[in-house]
């Protein structure tokens, strides 16, 4: 903060030299305009880009395919009417010559997820109109039938494990989507505030360039004045113009690179009032170092990358027991019963006056299981897969949170160090600029001293934007970047 308030201080002091003979693209700059932090700017990005609402449906398309499977669970109607006519040889005796049928089944059916059981009710009409020879004649019969039947299985899909087993698989699919939709847009909110940190150290690279050509600037003046009192050569008039040429290339390339991000940032954001806005974050705050252990336990238990391991691990479970239970032999209960009544007449028919009533147990078993078996192994091996692979996944998390860490630790010391470098320049810069005045030594010596001095403030601020994007992708890498992301 000191060595940015005497940039600014000098930036300040250098106000009215900077005024005159300024082109309007400089002067803009002076105006004072609004600040954007990095937090609002985020939250800017979250709320205005599609990518957003692109991860959230995908979400909302896994549930969608959840849903599908409900049906299964739907009431089914059916109907299936018929006719049917045949003519038979006359030489046959007692078989009709001509006969007509006209049949109609309908009913409902539903399987029940809660024991695996199903039920169907039917409905059964028919009509048969036969013609015998004579002396027979005609003959008709109607029948009409109400009946039910209720299957429940006893082994196999008993409590309808394997009846549910596509919902509730898909519901792992559910819960992988949110962890990784989390974790693609937090990437994305990292780039952005990587980004956004660029635009800050360019800010700052600004504000360094303007003072080096403020002085630039004073320097140009008073060697102007210096040769009209013959005190200096004219080349130091030449060295001190070069300086200033320098300075302002500098900065026009610098204030260049600045619109380009501010011109991204503000489409990324969707927002147009970024183009009056300039950054809002001190790049020279450190932080505490972050603490390793508590650091890698906040990893290790709650790291989202690892929880996507988890539900994996969760879904190839139960698909597992639903190999077990697909090995179970095939047993189910059946009990059935209704109503009929068949007559010559249509109304004799509707009387529902024979009931019927069946009890049965079907068995059905295959041997070998090879199948069944090839499926458990296969799950088996994937669960080991999956831990490994979470393992492995965790393996390279700690590497990188180590580096950062390190990284973090060492460049804290190394930007101690270059404001050290920065006095030590400002302090050469004095002494170079009196041994001048005092005409012991060229102009050329203090242009280079100040150039010197620019460098040590650009390396001061290039090491403080690193060492902010390293706390950026900290944040990031402990889940910390994106807040209300509750786990699973």
């Amino acid at each position: 903060m000191k060595n940015r308030q005497y940039l600014r201080n000098i930036s300040v002091g250098f106000c009215m030299i900077a005024v005159i003979g300024t082109p309007m693209s400089l002067l803009a700059d002076i105006v004072e305009i609004d600040n954007i932090g990095l937090h609002e700017y985020l939250q800017r990005v979250k709320a205005n880009h599609p990518f957003f609402i692109q991860q959230n449906l995908n979400h909302e398309i896994e549930q969608a395919q959840q849903d599908r499977y409900l049906g299964d669970e739907d009431w089914v109607i059916k109907a299936s009417p018929g006719y049917r006519h045949e003519e038979r040889s006359a030489s046959i005796a007692f078989v009709a010559e001509e006969q007509d049928n006209l049949t109609l089944n309908a009913g409902l059916e539903r399987r029940f997820w809660s024991n695996g059981s199903s039920l169907s009710i039917d409905y059964d009409y028919y009509n048969l109109e036969q013609q015998f020879a004579a002396p027979v004649g005609s003959f008709s019969e109607h029948g009409n039938g109400l009946s039910a039947s209720y299957s429940i299985p006893l082994m196999k899909n008993k409590g309808g494990v394997l009846s549910r087993l596509d919902y509730e698989l898909q519901s792992y699919n559910i819960d992988l989507s949110k962890v990784n939709s989390i974790e693609n847009q937090e990437r994305f909110l990292e780039q952005q505030g990587l980004m956004f940190l660029d635009w800050v150290f360019v800010t700052e690279q600004r504000l360094i360039a303007k003072t080096r050509l403020a002085l630039a600037d004073e320097e140009l003046i008073r060697t102007k004045k210096k040769r009209r009192s013959r005190l200096v050569a004219e080349v130091d008039v030449l060295r001190a113009w070069d300086a200033v040429i320098n300075a302002k290339q500098n900065l026009s390339t610098i204030k260049s690179q600045w619109r380009a991000i501010q011109a991204e940032l503000a489409t990324q954001s969707a927002s147009l009032d970024l183009y009056q806005m300039e950054p809002a974050l001190d790049l020279y705050t450190l932080k505490p170092a972050p603490l390793l252990e508590q650091a890698l336990s906040v990893l290790k238990h709650n790291a989202r990358e690892l929880q996507a391991f988890d539900v994996r691990l969760a879904q190839t479970e139960r698909l597992q027991n639903g190999y077990d239970n697909q090995k179970e032999p095939e047993l189910n209960l059946v009990l059935g019963g209704g109503l009929r009544s068949e007559a010559g007449d249509l109304s004799g028919s509707a009387k529902f006056d024979q009931p019927q009533y069946m009890i049965s147990v079907n068995f059905r078993y295959p041997l070998g299981q090879r199948t069944a078996t090839a499926d458990l192994n296969r799950a088996r091996l994937q669960k080991r897969q999956i831990r490994e692979a979470k393992n492995s996944a965790f393996r390279q998390l700690e590497a990188q949170l180590r580096n950062l860490v390190v990284q973090l630790t060492e460049l804290s010391e190394i930007i101690e160090l270059n404001k050290e470098q920065i006095e030590v320049a400002r302090l050469r810069t004095q002494e170079e600029l009196k041994r001048h005045n005092q005409g012991r030594s060229e102009l050329s010596f203090v242009i280079q001293s100040r150039d010197n001095e620019q460098n040590a403030q650009l390396i001061y601020a290039a090491n403080a934007a690193n060492y902010q994007k390293l706390w950026l992708r900290f944040e990031a890498l402990t889940d910390a970047l994106l807040p209300g992301s509750d786990r699973i």
